[in-house]
């Protein structure tokens, strides 16, 4: 096999992936991915492996692979997770350096798509990590937003209201911003809690 190839594969995976181009639970069809990427099987086969080792796709039950369709307690354990791990590292940066990250991560102009939506906020949490300086939070926050990309995408029902959710995450006119992050981290995340909750099983 050819590593640059097999490399070449998977950087452009990721792009689709980033760009939301794949349906979750949908059976990812090797020689589609091959064809897709102008390669033969085994870069495609060992470019998707590292996916799943990333834990961005899975076993399909009839074979093959597909992007999780995260939902109910699955769903709750991956948000709960992404909160209290968010929200204990708000805690230990200093108020200065906790300003810098967000005014970093919040965009000048949103995307007004869902998939701008997604990055928009997988870019403050991760910048949020990135404050702390430890390598492990950054990769752990990095993984996290590449799993919850596509529920974030698939939650949205009104742009402007996402809109809307970002300003309010990203604001830094508030008095207290460090205790004013976390309850805004703990809302927006028990809000996607309780709706799966509340759905019937």
């Amino acid at each position: 096999m050819d590593p640059p190839l097999q490399e070449r594969v998977y950087r452009a995976l990721k792009e689709d992936y980033a760009a939301g181009l794949f349906i979750p639970g949908r059976r990812l069809d090797l020689q589609e991915i091959a064809d897709r990427y102008h390669s033969s099987k085994t870069p495609a086969r060992e470019a998707l492996c590292r996916l799943m080792g990333e834990g961005l796709i899975e076993p399909h039950p009839d074979g093959g692979l597909r992007l999780p369709n995260y939902s109910g307690q699955r769903l709750v354990q991956l948000y709960a997770w992404n909160m209290s791990l968010l929200m204990s590292l708000v805690h230990e940066v200093r108020l200065s350096v906790l300003r810098h990250a967000i005014e970093l991560a919040s965009p000048r102009t949103l995307q007004s798509t869902p998939v701008g939506i997604s990055h928009a906020v997988g870019s403050l949490f991760l910048s949020l990590a990135t404050a702390t300086g430890n390598e492990f939070a950054i990769a752990t926050v990095g993984n996290l937003n590449e799993r919850l990309h596509y529920v974030r995408i698939g939650e949205i029902h009104d742009i402007g209201d996402a809109a809307k959710e970002v300003r309010t995450l990203t604001n830094i006119s508030v008095r207290d911003l460090q205790k004013s992050m976390r309850r805004r981290l703990e809302s927006y995340h028990m809000r996607r809690i309780g709706r799966q909750e509340s759905r019937p099983t």
